[in-house]
């Protein structure tokens, strides 16, 4: 694998304190968060999660477009959520679109749900930055997770960067030849890449599923974990505080 497949690895290996605390303890707490975050009847619970998973990304060493990337992925179903809750929810029309009205109760509950929205993808992204795949795959493994949906993981996480590779080296094919030096061309460059691209990925799946019947594959996500030091114990101690804090407050309504 190149310098470039490697990067999401490098990038986990590199996120500061996080990347040196135990992937269980980090898994743990991201379902917690993941659990208050859907069980909360307040946005402030929300608030404080993405506040919380921000700061850790701050405080790690993921490059600045790379947090800008990760984060803009979860925003933008945020802000579908928004338009769509306040165009079709229904109550208090505040303004007109055109033909759509907008309504004022719809408005707040596609707000409310967009920072549920924001509050899991950070957690989501703040795991996926500090943890590589394989030993979260390790992790998952530790916590009884089926063999078969781990080696899928992993194996489709690998897939993807030969896959991008083979879409990157078609692409520059066509460009020698012109395959987009105008609209129309670019359009019909397109859809042969996609047709190209989807016969590739179907023989390249049944090769590799037929090169690994013949060696007799094994558990993809060998090894194990050492046991949790006192780094990981009081981390995992803070997390569960925070997120008791953060259940009982939302769900009393005080928070």
């Amino acid at each position: 694998m190149s310098g470039r497949h490697q990067s999401p690895s490098v990038i986990a290996g590199a996120s500061g304190f996080l990347g040196r605390i135990d992937p269980r303890v980090k898994l743990s707490a991201a379902a917690a968060f993941l659990i208050v975050n859907l069980i909360s009847r307040t946005p402030l619970a929300q608030v404080a999660i993405i506040a919380l998973m921000g700061l850790l990304l701050l405080a790690g060493r993921t490059p600045y477009r790379r947090r800008l990337l990760l984060i803009a992925f979860p925003s933008t179903f945020a802000i579908f959520v928004v338009a769509s809750q306040t165009v079709f929810h229904g109550g208090e029309v505040f303004a007109s679109l055109g033909p759509f009205d907008l309504h004022r109760d719809g408005l707040f509950h596609g707000l409310f749900l967009s920072l549920r929205i924001i509050a899991g993808g950070m957690v989501i992204v703040v795991l996926g930055v500090s943890t590589p795949l394989h030993r979260l795959c390790l992790a998952m493994k530790w916590f009884r997770t089926p063999d078969i949906f781990v080696e899928v993981v992993l194996l489709t996480y690998r897939y993807i960067f030969d896959l991008r590779a083979q879409l990157l080296r078609m692409r520059d094919a066509q460009r020698t030849r012109l395959g987009w030096s105008s609209r129309g061309r670019g359009l019909a460059s397109s859809r042969m890449l996609g047709g190209s691209l989807f016969l590739e990925v179907y023989e390249r799946g049944l090769r590799s599923a037929e090169a690994m019947r013949c060696r007799g594959a094994g558990p993809v996500a060998a090894g194990s974990l050492p046991q949790l030091g006192r780094i990981d114990r009081w981390a995992l101690m803070a997390a569960a505080a925070l997120a008791a804090a953060l259940a009982y407050l939302s769900l009393a309504g005080s928070f």
